[in-house]
């Protein structure tokens, strides 16, 4: 199966005006100094912002990110020692990509792949990392026949393009969550601007070009801060095993028009590996 180290990911962003509200952290804690919880609170009392636990010894047990009273973004979990517990991301209040266990021991219990809340994949592991297939240890099957190995590998390939659809929709909800669009375009002619970006799997920005430019420097200037800001993207999901990747962003002004929203992430002309 093909693994290219580059692909292109088209996005278009429709542009949104984004407000927020003053919060509050209410905390709690075990002892004096000896912090329990710290959980951002906006006005109606609902969850907003940072949440963090802490076990007793002082170890961080849970941390995630809020918005409106729904879990918003990453979440993680780790054992008392520090080892990772669990990982994942929710999108208004619904799990999407990627939530993985680990063992105590460190090792990969299991690893699901959701979409608008609903599991589309799901692999378990024992904790010596072999795969678990229907209660039976993978050593115990027979060997695999061709057929299995192509079944397995179409697999991997539709695993890897949906993990990549689900990267992409939470690199929109990073780039709209920087991206305000001042009420005076709204009033003015359509705008479009196209930027290349090179995404380490980490998250982080590599380098920017802009392979088109609005007539409207004003326009151009508030794309190009808007990156600026960022700094970083979402780290790859496991099922993606590129070094980097290569994105293309298409910020577009409707102007006048009703606001629409698209997104589309497909696999694009495949280069040699790096």
């Amino acid at each position: 199966m093909k693994n290219p180290s580059r692909f292109l990911l088209s996005l278009t962003f429709a542009l949104v005006l984004i407000g927020c509200g003053s919060t509050k952290v209410e905390e709690g804690f075990y002892a004096p100094k000896h912090p329990q919880y710290a959980i951002g609170v906006d006005k109606q009392g609902r969850k907003e912002g940072k949440e963090t636990w802490w076990y007793q010894n002082g170890t961080r047990k849970y941390e995630a990110m809020n918005h409106g009273g729904f879990r918003e973004g990453k979440f993680t979990a780790w054992y008392p020692d520090g080892r990772m517990w669990y990982e994942g991301y929710e999108f208004r209040g619904k799990p999407e990509s990627t939530l993985t266990y680990w063992h105590a021991n460190g090792v990969i219990k299991s690893q699901a792949l959701f979409r608008d809340g609903i599991q589309l994949e799901r692999k378990d592991f024992d904790e010596e990392g072999r795969p678990i297939i229907r209660g039976l240890q993978a050593a115990a099957e027979p060997s695999a026949t061709q057929d299995e190995v192509a079944d397995t590998d179409r697999e991997s390939d539709n695993l890897r393009k949906t993990s990549l659809r689900m990267w992409a929709l939470r690199v929109r909800q990073t780039v709209e969550s920087f991206w305000v669009l001042p009420k005076q375009f709204e009033k003015e002619r359509p705008y479009r601007a196209v930027a290349k970006i090179k995404v380490a799997r980490d998250g982080k920005i590599i380098g920017v070009s802009w392979s088109e430019k609005s007539p409207s420097a004003a326009f151009n200037n508030l794309a190009q801060q808007t990156f600026k800001r960022i700094k970083r993207m979402p780290a790859f999901p496991p099922q993606i095993k590129d070094q980097t990747l290569d994105v293309q962003y298409e910020f577009i002004s409707l102007g006048k028009q009703a606001p629409r929203r698209h997104l589309e992430a497909r696999d694009g002309a495949e280069v040699a590996p790096e």
